[in-house]
């Protein structure tokens, strides 16, 4: 068996002459335009021959592009979570692939795809109401192997302990390192300074789950895996503040601090490692990609890209506040639905025409505000230009994937972070 690192979530597994592709993301721009490769991967899909197997973990763009996706040989099978709603199944559908087979797999209970291939699927953590409803983690036993990836999924306790309890030993683990959040670089209450002390915090925290992670479920190979990404564009200067380092080898320090850096695996974009001999293809050492290297290639290549907002324009004759108006009736309706009606504010403010709408979560009313006007906390202040505010309003585009491509300004008082309030935006669109 091999691994074919070829970047982000997107790997090649290899075993007995059949090949898995994972997650499927090579083409640059996604997250309306925002998102691109880091470190820079070499590999192109047209190049990389056919697959008998494909795993798609999540709905979102980094794990399952369609611009990739559409050069995959139709004749592979499909390996997806079976959940209500499938988001991933709904997606295939709409673009019509024609993929002949797709196995859907119940979570914690598997389906023996060959005699010898077997799938499982965990849940993402439950306390995280956003990633547990469209996430998952795959573990593979192939013969006598088994491989576990939990893409963007944090390990949690009660996943990691049916982990362990159904599956004795883990030849391979990819695990999360790192995240995709607007937290902190969007946040414009704090400082340079501060979003740096969070930034670090954050980083830290994770590659403290990932180190602890390897420790209890005690793989005999462990890779940082998944959200390996730059923002390219008018907001790159927000990369320096992003909760993930410029390269997986940031993990490296604490692997050998716990005595574990003979499992840790480290590939660069197109290598391959055989887990039986060891052995790299190619054979070239790891390149640990620095902060400066990244800043290097923003300047070179992406510091000019355009942002799908940036090349619309809405007119002014677009009824701003009757989309805010309509939006809010639906995430009412949604609060009603959920009994959750938390005393805490949110508002828009459209950059481009000055206006601001402020939402009392407390009640079903929206109202039209100075855009200078004091503001009674608790509140988060969301900012973005005209256009990118009715893109979201009108649900081309969602909350979630703008804070991930580090559209909107936020100004959040107190700091502190409700996930409520956040999983309550996703539903403010009309």
């Amino acid at each position: 068996m091999r691994i074919i690192n070829l970047g982000g979530a997107t790997a090649i597994l290899e075993h007995r002459g059949k090949r898995m592709l994972f997650d499927p993301w090579l083409d640059d721009g996604i997250f309306h335009g925002s998102w691109f490769h880091w470190p820079p991967v070499t590999a192109h899909i047209e190049d990389l021959g056919r697959f008998d197997y494909v795993y798609i973990s999540h709905i979102h763009e980094d794990h399952c592009s369609a611009g990739t996706i559409r050069s995959i040989n139709r004749d592979a099978e499909i390996i997806i979570m079976d959940r209500q709603p499938n988001f991933v199944a709904n997606f295939l559908r709409s673009h019509d692939f024609g993929f002949t087979k797709v196995h859907l797999v119940p979570p914690r209970k598997g389906l023996q795809i060959t005699e010898d291939l077997f799938v499982d699927m965990i849940e993402a953590d439950p306390t995280n109401e956003m990633s547990y409803l469209i996430d998952s983690s795959i573990v593979i036993k192939w013969g006598d192997r088994v491989v576990f990836n939990a893409n963007d999924c944090q390990p949690h306790e009660d996943g990691l302990r049916y982990l362990m309890a159904n599956y004795s030993h883990i030849d391979l683990a990819l695990l999360p390192y790192s995240g995709g959040s607007g937290y902190p670089s969007c946040y414009v209450n704090l400082t340079d300074a501060q979003k740096e002390a969070e930034r670090d915090r954050i980083l830290n925290q994770r590659v403290a789950s990932f180190v602890a992670t390897a420790k209890c479920i005690d793989p005999t190979f462990v890779m940082p895996f998944a959200d390996q990404y730059v923002v390219g564009g008018s907001r790159a200067h927000l990369n320096r503040y992003v909760s993930h380092g410029a390269s997986p080898a940031v993990v490296r320090p604490k692997m050998v601090e716990a005595n574990l850096q003979d499992r840790l695996v480290l590939l660069n974009s197109g290598q391959a490692f055989d887990l039986e001999s060891r052995a790299l293809t190619p054979g070239e050492p790891y390149r640990t990609f620095t902060d400066e290297d990244r800043e290097h290639h923003i300047a070179q290549a992406l510091a000019e890209e355009r942002y799908d907002h940036e090349r619309v324009t809405f007119g002014p004759s677009v009824a701003v506040d009757r989309l805010v108006g309509h939006a809010r009736e639906r995430l009412w309706n949604v609060q009603e639905r959920r009994k959750t009606f938390p005393s805490y504010r949110v508002l828009l403010d459209f950059t481009d025409s000055g206006r601001r709408f402020e939402i009392d979560l407390a009640c079903p009313d929206v109202a039209e505000t100075r855009i200078d006007a004091p503001i009674e906390e608790p509140f988060l202040r969301i900012a973005g230009s005209d256009t990118l505010m009715v893109m979201l309003l009108i649900g081309h585009m969602s909350w979630n994937i703008a804070d991930a491509a580090l559209f909107l300004d936020y100004e959040r008082r107190p700091n502190r972070y409700d996930p409520t309030i956040y999983v309550l935006l996703n539903f403010l669109k009309v």
